[in-house]
């Protein structure tokens, strides 16, 4: 008999699956009627298929938007009897994350691209004129192999994508457990398994979004390249193709420095960057993106580069499906902090990159011969002689970072074809162990290229420029730019030492480029196009492409560590021999103790949690006084939070917080904190009888009694009328010459009975005692004590980035760029419609 669950909610799962798998077979009616429509020679019956094309994939659109209703719906209300919402929230999570919990996983990153094709697919319904059909054709085929991600329906023994609203007993893994049979089971789940700490930020609500439209937009370019092919219109794709692939590349990099932004507030290796397997997948597709359209440039002027320009398209959306591979295969789970594990999909996942490549460039290398080309050889006068040159330079940086992440691949497929003795290896290919530097030792290089064919370029015309004409034209900027640079490399102070000083000439050689392409870009706004903004797009663009060069290099290169820990409290394995933390870029903040930093003293003031919310904030307040005369020149607060487990500082999930300023930021974030269960102190007070001039030798330097003072000042000695009280002055002077000034109090109150007060150095854990006054011998009795146990304390690190500002500007810049570029082409191809 079958047993009646009791609490569960089926409907939402029931009209979310069915939503999936119709989906999922409206986009197969839609493909096959667009491909119909395109193949068909009668007019009527080419209406006839489109228009059937048309309902099929309006009806597949409208089906992924009832599933993600009815996954969103699922998690709002915490039915935690589907497995996917069980793994993915929480009751204490705020409605804020929840969307964040929707694309947290697999299935739901696959939903979000799906509806983000679905939504293009509308405007290109009703944009895309004669072009629909075969454009069409492509991304509903695309919508195929989406929507199978989703079905989780088997087809003879094989498990064809993962449903989402899976029922939790229902789970392979819960198959054969006890409480499956319990008809209240639910009665036992009482919370869900929470969202992955570092998905707990804002940005995880806006990034994944812009990302995967960056994603799913990537699909245009590729179609309308290939329905060019298909159709024999070599050229006539160019002009509806170019807006949607400057839409494309502005909002795929936009989605990717969003994710630079969550990774500087919200991870802990100090900055936005550190070229991780993921962020590399999804970089390499946008460089290559980027390399298309000047192609696509080059050509629509020149006649040129058709031919790479068809590449460059197909080759970016196969690099996007190949990053999918990459990062939801599970192929990246011991090189990359946030991947997907394997769910079972990664055989479709590569059935999904075949059916895409081998049409796209079987097709191109078989009509290769018809693609139109100039038989004569560009000028290297010629713009785009240089702009192919820029092409071929960002496809050289896509390899070099596609190969070095694509380790673990290459491992798999030389373990699996038995290849090793054909390689002489003994051991799998090892990731660099130093990947930033891998990665920087070649890209500085290719960004100075960049910077510098990014500034002469557009004083190039196409066809051929008058070598005298450009020269003349290029002179001002170089010399302004040389200015420039000398300026910031004398007053700016410009060094780079993480690898030596052999780097510093490649930093200066990228200084100049950075400003070179800003101020010849500034420049030919104001002189070449007459300060014309409207057709000024891709000067924009550049203007701000040469910002984020310049911000990367200075916010890098002058980056400075400033929780220098002097006093050398962390050494002897702190953090444990695993870490990779440096001990002596961490300092530890006694409660209520403020210690120097740089130009700051910081002071951690307690912590707090807030309601609902799983994470603890700490208080550091930062001042910074003027030295002359001790004012207070400036003083704030940051809050940098973490997680903490029942584990201790081990399962420490930090989140930064930062101070920002015009020209720099204050970046902070925790790094230890006490294990609350510790045991208590076991180190015992040693006595000492000293007299004024006498040393105490203690484990990280030497106490000096200067004096005695009979009117002692103690926080925590309250004098009353009756005492007879005595301070010993005492000075406190560590192996690294800090000292610290100490006074223990001893006082007879009433004559009978004694009061002894103790002072601490709290960030030397030193407690003293003064317990006897010993009057014949000339002396005092001081008792010393080094703790060995914190229980009130925080270890912190911070840096200051300066200019990094510049960077997080030329962004936006860029984005204005591209945006002007688009309304400008969108505008002439409305005129030439008008006109034609």
């Amino acid at each position: 008999m079958d047993t009646k669950y009791i609490g569960e909610h089926l409907l939402p799962g029931q009209i979310g699956h069915f939503s999936a798998v119709l989906a999922f077979v409206a986009a197969i009616l839609a493909s096959i009627s667009y491909f119909m429509a395109v193949q068909s020679k009668d007019d009527v019956l080419k209406n006839s298929w489109k228009k059937l094309a048309r309902w099929a994939f309006i009806i597949q659109a409208l089906a992924v938007f009832t599933t993600f209703g009815s996954l969103y719906y699922a998690l709002y209300n915490h039915y935690f009897e589907y497995k996917y919402v069980w793994r993915n929230s929480s009751r204490d999570l705020p409605v804020s994350y929840l969307l964040s919990s929707f694309w947290a996983d697999q299935e739901g990153s696959f939903l979000l691209w799906s509806i983000w094709h679905s939504v293009l697919g509308l405007l290109l319904i009703r944009f895309g004129k004669k072009w629909e059909a075969p454009v069409m054709a492509t991304l509903s085929f695309a919508q195929i192999f989406l929507g199978s991600m989703l079905i989780g329906i088997y087809i003879l023994d094989y498990r064809v994508g993962s449903n989402p609203f899976l029922l939790l007993r229902l789970a392979e893994e819960n198959q054969g457990l006890p409480w499956v049979a319990n008809a209240n089971y639910l009665d036992f789940i009482k919370d869900g398994n929470g969202l992955n700490l570092s998905l707990q930020n804002y940005w995880m609500v806006i990034h994944p979004p812009v990302l995967f439209l960056g994603f799913a937009s990537t699909i245009i370019p590729f179609a309308y390249a290939f329905a060019g092919l298909w159709t024999r219109e070599y050229k006539e794709w160019i002009k509806p193709a170019l807006p949607w692939s400057l839409f494309s590349a502005m909002i795929l990099g936009t989605g990717i420095m969003m994710g630079a932004a969550w990774a500087y507030e919200s991870l802990t290796f100090g900055g936005y960057w550190a070229w991780d397997p993921v962020e590399n997948a999804s970089l390499v597709p946008w460089l290559t993106l980027v390399a298309g359209i000047h192609t696509l440039l080059a050509f629509k002027f020149s006649g040129h580069a058709l031919k790479p320009t068809f590449f460059f398209f197909f080759i970016t959306f196969v690099l996007i499906l190949y990053s999918t591979f990459l990062t939801r295969s599970g192929v990246l789970g011991d090189t990359s902090v946030h991947s997907f594990t394997d769910l079972g999909m990664s055989g479709q996942l590569l059935v999904y990159m075949a059916v895409f490549v081998i049409p796209a460039f079987a097709l191109l290398i078989i009509r290769s011969k018809e693609i139109p080309d100039v038989a004569k050889e560009a000028s290297t006068y010629s713009r785009e002689f240089w702009l192919f040159v820029g092409a071929l330079i960002l496809m050289i940086a896509a390899i070099q970072i596609t190969f070095t992440t694509s380790i673990p691949v290459w491992n798999k497929i030389i373990n699996g074809l038995g290849l090793k003795k054909l390689f002489g290896l003994e051991q799998d290919i090892a990731p660099p162990s130093d990947g930033v530097f891998h990665y920087n030792k070649i890209q500085i290089f290719v960004a100075i290229v960049l910077g510098i064919l990014t500034a002469i370029v557009q004083y190039l015309k196409y066809k051929d420029t008058p070598k005298g004409h450009f020269i003349k034209k290029i002179g001002i900027p170089t010399v302004i730019s040389l200015v420039i640079t000398g300026l910031i490399g004398i007053f700016g102070n410009i060094t780079y030492d993480a690898y030596g000083g052999g780097f510093l000439g490649a930093i200066y050689v990228m200084l100049f480029t950075s400003v070179y392409a800003i101020v010849a870009n500034a420049m030919f706004i104001i002189v070449g196009q007459k300060g014309k903004l409207r057709v000024a797009g891709g000067s924009v663009a550049h203007v701000g492409f040469g910002m984020v060069l310049l911000g990367i290099l200075i916010s890098s290169s002058k980056k400075e560590v400033i929780s220098i820990d002097r006093m050398k409290m962390l050494d002897g394995g702190f953090f444990g021999k695993e870490s990779k933390e440096n001990p002596r870029e961490n300092l530890m903040l006694p409660k209520n103790f403020p210690v120097q930093m740089g130009d700051y003293h910081v002071t951690y003031a307690g912590d707090s949690l807030a309601e609902g919310d799983a994470k603890t904030y700490y208080l550091v307040r930062y001042e910074r006084r003027d030295p002359s005369n001790g004012n207070i020149l400036e003083k704030f607060t940051l809050h940098p939070d973490a997680f903490l487990s029942n584990k201790g500082q081990q399962q420490l999930t930090p989140n930064p917080d930062s101070k920002h300023y015009f020209t720099k930021d204050i970046f902070t974030y925790i790094t230890a904190v006490p294990i609350k269960d510790a045991s208590s102190d076991t180190a015992q007070y040693n006595n000492h009888d000293i007299a004024p001039g006498d040393s105490v030798f203690f484990a990280n330097g030497y106490i000096i009694l200067e004096g005695i003072q009979p009117q002692p000042q103690n926080r925590n000695y309250t004098p009353q009328p009756n005492d007879l009280a005595v301070g010993a002055q005492l000075r406190v002077v560590t192996k690294n010459n800090e000292q610290y000034n100490l006074m223990p109090v001893y006082s007879l109150r009433d004559s009978s009975y004694e009061v002894i007060v103790p002072d601490t150095v709290a960030p030397l854990s030193l407690y003293v005692k003064f317990s006897k006054v010993l009057p014949k011998e000339k002396k005092i009795q001081i008792q010393v004590k080094e703790s060995d146990t914190f229980k009130d304390y925080i270890v912190m690190k911070a840096f200051i980035f300066p200019y990094i500002n510049v960077l997080w500007l030329g962004i936006l810049v860029m984005v204005v760029g591209f945006v002007m570029s688009i309304v400008q082409r969108v505008k002439a191809n409305k005129s030439k419609s008008i006109q034609s």
